[in-house]
């Protein structure tokens, strides 16, 4: 019996010895990790206005709400919550799992819903899914990002 116990302590070890984080950049391996994890403890999470600076992670994404229809709808403060709400979806957020943000400077609110990961050359990337609630209408916007080897998310679509 003690024998059983110590072979299965051995094995556990060996499966927990592969969850080291390494400095080197998120694999699709990685991120599958992250999700997992997330939709164990995954709750949705809400994102307030903030005065900080826009994450370097969240550039790319901010850019893109500047461009498009739906973005030209929201102020400066609305496109910079719902881009760091983007990238946080987007880097740790499990698939399927809603994350809001909310603005109470203007009172718009959005949420964002990340798809599952998949590898495009040597790049991570998901789909994802904006709703964001503009004078009582629902506006959705379907989108595509790959993660860059500096840690951002690029648009694509």
């Amino acid at each position: 019996m003690k024998l059983g116990a110590i072979g299965a302590i051995g094995i556990l070890g060996a499966i927990l010895g592969g969850c080291v984080e390494t400095s080197s950049p998120p694999s699709l391996d990685g991120m599958t990790g992250k999700l997992t994890g997330g939709l164990i403890g995954g709750r949705s999470k809400t994102r307030e206005a903030s005065s900080e600076p826009l994450s370097a992670g969240a550039t790319a994404l901010y850019a893109a709400w500047t461009i498009d229809d739906l973005g030209r709808q929201l102020d400066d403060a609305d496109r910079r919550v719902a881009a760091e709400a983007d990238f946080s979806a987007l880097e740790t957020g499990a698939a399927g799992v809603t994350r809001d943000w909310h603005n109470a400077a203007t009172g718009r609110r959005g949420q964002v819903t990340p798809g599952a990961a998949y590898a495009v050359n040597q790049y991570t990337c998901r789909d994802y899914v904006d709703v964001v609630i503009v004078e009582s209408r629902k506006e959705t916007r379907r989108s595509t990002a790959c993660r860059q080897p500096d840690g951002s998310w690029r648009p694509i679509s």
